[in-house]
């Protein structure tokens, strides 16, 4: 019988591609949905009752053997929207035209990946836990709670509470509640007067750990890799490392004592994620503290370099569920 894996992602994408060639390997069935479209066109999609098709294929639950969630569709306008301009700007009334647009396909495909987790379709990952999961501020409060070792943290939006917690921490980093862009040195928007502009949203800020970067993913309650990630010491955010952003990084194996490798499977477990990627950091006094965890890790560079069968774990676990 033919197994039939649905991929929401862009098989364009390296990663993508590579997974769906090793399903295929496999004697899957691949069916890709590309959750952001060409020109903000999206290919035909027919949904009656429990009938659903994407490209004239028949994607019901009942034909699904599990889902892998690569990306999620955008929430709000893409770039293409201001290409479809002239003057490259909207204005408020054409974007928010956009913004619902996008908001329908959004809403739509996030209808559908739910519908498939209440079917009881095997998920890597579940939107219901990726939707919690994603919410930084609620990740910490959790993976607290299972009691990982984590830097000291703030959520604050309140410079003086800002400052008086780096004052109280020494050397501090900060990051948007939200994610999604490169870590920056708190104590620098202190010395340069910046943390003002705090309240305006939100931000996370933590007690700086010197050490290694370590990433770990775990698929299926299984740490099937682990790599220190080569980049210079004092580097904050090893993503936006030049050598990082060109793929000329290295990495070096390493080994979890097994207490960590533990709070990592707990950590995935209580987040709900068959599949995730950790970061931590090793300080040079042998103490791991837990960053965050990824619901859609990009790994295919330490797999590559170090032979780490990630894939191939990520797509055995997708056949065997299904």
């Amino acid at each position: 019988m033919t197994i039939n894996i649905l991929i929401i992602g862009y098989p364009q994408q390296i990663q993508t591609a590579h997974q769906i060639k090793t399903l295929q390997s496999l004697g899957a069935q691949v069916i890709t949905l590309d959750p952001y479209g060409q020109d903000g066109r999206y290919a035909p999609l027919t949904w009656q009752g429990q009938q659903i098709t994407w490209q004239g294929q028949d994607i019901s639950p009942r034909t699904i053997g599990a889902v892998l969630v690569c990306a999620q569709a955008p929430d709000i306008p893409t770039e293409a929207a201001f290409r479809s301009s002239e003057q490259q700007h909207l204005n408020w009334e054409t974007w928010f035209q956009h913004y619902g647009l996008q908001r329908d396909r959004s809403d739509t495909l996030l209808s559908l990946l739910l519908l498939y987790e209440q079917a009881g379709v095997p998920m890597f990952n579940p939107p219901s836990q990726t939707l919690l999961s994603r919410r930084k501020p609620y990740q910490l409060q959790q993976l607290q709670a299972a009691g990982c070792h984590l830097p000291a943290s703030l959520v604050t939006n309140d410079p003086a509470e800002a400052k008086r917690f780096i004052v109280e921490q020494g050397e501090c980093i900060i990051k948007p509640a939200a994610g999604g862009s490169l870590t920056l040195s708190a104590n620098q928007l202190l010395e340069q007067n910046n943390l003002d502009n705090l309240v305006m949203a939100p931000a996370i800020i933590q007690q700086r750990i010197q050490g290694e970067d370590l990433r770990i993913v775990v698929v299926n309650d299984a740490v099937v890799s682990c790599a220190a990630v080569g980049v210079p010491e004092g580097t904050i955010d090893f993503r936006g490392e030049q050598t990082y952003q060109q793929g000329k990084i290295t990495y070096t194996e390493v080994s979890l004592p097994r207490l960590i490798e533990l709070q990592c499977r707990r950590a995935a477990a209580l987040l709900g994620l068959r599949y995730t990627g950790i970061d931590i950091k090793l300080t040079p006094k042998g103490e791991y503290y837990l960053l965050e965890c990824n619901s859609s890790p990009i790994y295919l560079d330490v797999e590559y370099k170090l032979k780490h069968p990630i894939t191939e774990a990520l797509c055995m676990a997708l056949v065997n569920a299904s």
